[in-house]
């Protein structure tokens, strides 16, 4: 059990770290004029539904050890 705490301390961590870095990166496309055009903002979630779709594929389909 000791052994788990600090994998699960650096966990919390990147959860955390992660929240940061989104909210900032969230603040920077919304400064970008170009961000604010209806295409800029089609094309931002049909990518991210693409390279989401992808992942969980490649998550999902890799084989087990």
């Amino acid at each position: 059990m000791k052994k788990r705490i600090p994998i699960l301390l650096a966990e919390l961590a990147l959860v955390v770290a992660s929240v940061f870095l989104f909210r900032g990166l969230w603040t920077l496309l919304d400064k970008a004029p170009v961000m604010n055009e209806p295409l800029a903002l089609w094309l931002s979630l049909v990518g991210g539904c693409v390279v989401t779709v992808w992942m969980l594929n490649v998550l999902l389909t890799r084989k087990k050890p």
